[in-house]
Parts: structure tokens; sequence; C-alpha cells
């Protein structure tokens, strides 16, 4: 690889950055976060993972309609789909998660194979000051309560674990 061909690159890489919106910046940065800090591999097997918003920006991929994430749990060998939602916005006590298209569309996959609500807020993205795991059987408006949200809470700093998941 070249000079020239290194230069392209990097040049591709400044345009990608600046032509992302930052809340798509913000929900990478979580989802990063998601993948390394709370569903290692240690523990799950990344089965597949929606496409990011410059591949889609050029082609949209239908399968990005699906849940951020689907992962294997190792001890059970049961497959599961993770939403990854980060929001820095409180309307009239409620965190507005999602819409009613997305909700419905979560529910329905939710029929087959469980979904996994997993809701960072406040904070960063990639250090949310709180994390809830809620199943997508138990979110079951677009727009959550804190109340309710904190029924759900989990430790930011500790893997989700098998028991966390299957246990509820």
């Amino acid at each position: 690889m070249g000079l020239r061909d290194i230069l392209i690159g990097f040049a591709e890489v400044v345009k990608n950055d600046l032509t992302t919106k930052p809340s798509f910046k913000t929900g990478q940065k979580f989802e990063d976060y998601v993948l390394e800090h709370l569903f290692p591999r240690n523990y799950y097997d990344l089965v597949e993972k929606t496409h990011n918003y410059q591949t889609n920006k050029h082609q949209f991929v239908e399968s990005s309609l699906k849940p951020d994430f689907k992962f294997r749990d190792r001890l059970t060998k049961k497959e599961f789909y993770v939403e990854a939602k980060f929001r820095t916005n409180i309307y009239q006590g409620k965190i507005v998660w999602c819409n009613e298209t997305q909700l419905v569309r979560y529910q329905r996959i939710n029929r087959d194979t469980p979904v996994f609500l997993i809701l960072g807020d406040g904070g960063e993205a990639d250090l949310p000051d709180n994390l809830s795991l809620i199943p997508i059987s138990k979110a079951k408006y677009t727009g959550l309560f804190l109340s309710y949200i904190d029924q759900f809470q989990v430790d930011y700093e500790k893997p989700i674990t098998s028991n966390m998941l299957w246990n509820r």
C-alpha cells in the first residue's frame, strides 16, 4: 500500500466522519460500549449486527430493520436480540426510546426470538449514568417512565450474565 492509497483512505475516513449525523455517532458509541462491556465474547457469540449509517446511507440493507445485535448465550445456547438505545432527553418524566413502527417490529420479532432493550441514559454514550435491561415484552410503549425503567437497572460496569437475561 503506497502513500497515495493511505491518503485516499484517510480522506474517506474524514469524509465519513464529517457526513455522519451526531445522533448516529452517539448511537454507534453506545453500541460499541454495549458490545465490548455488556455482552463480551467470552459470554456471548455475536450472530448478527445491523449495518452502520455509512453503509445504509449508500444502499439501505434491509436487515438493518432488525434490532442492533443478535447474540447466542454460550451457557444456554439460546439466541436473542438486543436493541441498544442511549438517550439524554427526558420528556414529561419519560424516555422515548423508539417510534411506534419500531415497537411493533420488535414485538413481532420477539414472538420467535427474545428481544431485549438495553437503555442507557445520562452521562456519555460510552459511560452512561443509568443502564437498564428490559425485555421487549415489558417495554410496551414508545416512551417509558423513569420509575418503570428503574426496575430493570443493571450495573454499567459489569457484563450482562445469562442469569440476568433468562431469570427475569
